[in-house]
């Protein structure tokens, strides 16, 4: 069996040393880096299963680094956990705003560190898995995996919220049929009866700007409502 690799990216050199020795007897295969700018340039190349980082580094800052690594598709999936010192509740909700998947503060115990790791790495595991179906839709340059609930804009993440993801798979997995504002409203709202057709027009145009230059995609068909049209050679 292949060890899983942890990169480990601290600029304390002592407890980067100790993070080394503790993984390493966990089985994983461990690399360390003591600033921002070599982990990228490496994790860009030499893909690690997990990341174990400080957010304070001497080049570019933690969540710097964490939405560099998420913004691209060949390297989004990757769990990136925060190891700090830092306990406002500010630091922690931005790290997980970054994508970050756990953050944990010093001091640590060494046997829930392991343990918060491996669960990371199960969970992406799960999520690989739902990754490489059948349900994926493609047009383009635009993917949408509603397993993962998750869209790519050119194997960039979109930042998608889930309303916003329903009324983007809603109409796309069901391209070319045009829907009124009320059959939208009763497929991805709860309680849809309390809203009216207003909120469906702001929730279009709030995910047209996120796609960008695939916003025609979602066509107003005036009097009706909207349909979801994709011809291969207008992109």
């Amino acid at each position: 069996m292949m060890k899983e690799r942890i990169f480990i990216i601290e600029d304390e050199k002592e407890l980067a040393d100790l993070l080394e020795n503790i993984f390493s007897k966990e089985n994983f295969k461990v690399q360390k880096f003591y600033s921002g700018l070599s982990a990228l340039k490496e994790i860009k190349t030499n893909k690690p299963d997990v990341i174990l980082m400080s957010l304070i580094l001497p080049d570019l800052s933690g969540l710097q680094l964490c939405k560099e690594i998420k913004e691209f598709k060949e390297t989004a999936d990757i769990p990136i956990i925060v190891l700090t010192n830092r306990n406002d509740e500010y630091d922690i909700l931005n790290a997980f705003n970054f994508g970050c998947a756990d953050y944990i503060i010093k001091p640590f115990n060494e046997k829930i560190l392991v343990a918060r790791v491996k669960a990371c790495l199960k969970f992406k595991s799960n999520r690989v898995s739902a990754n490489n179906n059948e349900n994926i839709l493609k047009y383009g340059g635009l993917e949408i995996n509603p397993d993962a609930y998750e869209a790519y804009l050119d194997k960039k993440l979109i930042d998608l919220t889930p309303l916003e993801f329903k009324l983007l798979y809603f109409l796309a997995k069901k391209h070319g049929k045009v829907f009124s504002r009320g059959q939208i409203l009763e497929e991805i709202y709860e309680n849809y009866y309390e809203r009216g057709d207003r909120s469906i027009d702001i929730l279009v145009n709030r995910l047209r700007k996120k796609l960008r230059k695939y916003a025609g995609l979602i066509e107003t068909i005036y009097g009706v409502g909207y349909s979801f049209k994709f011809e291969e050679e207008g992109f």
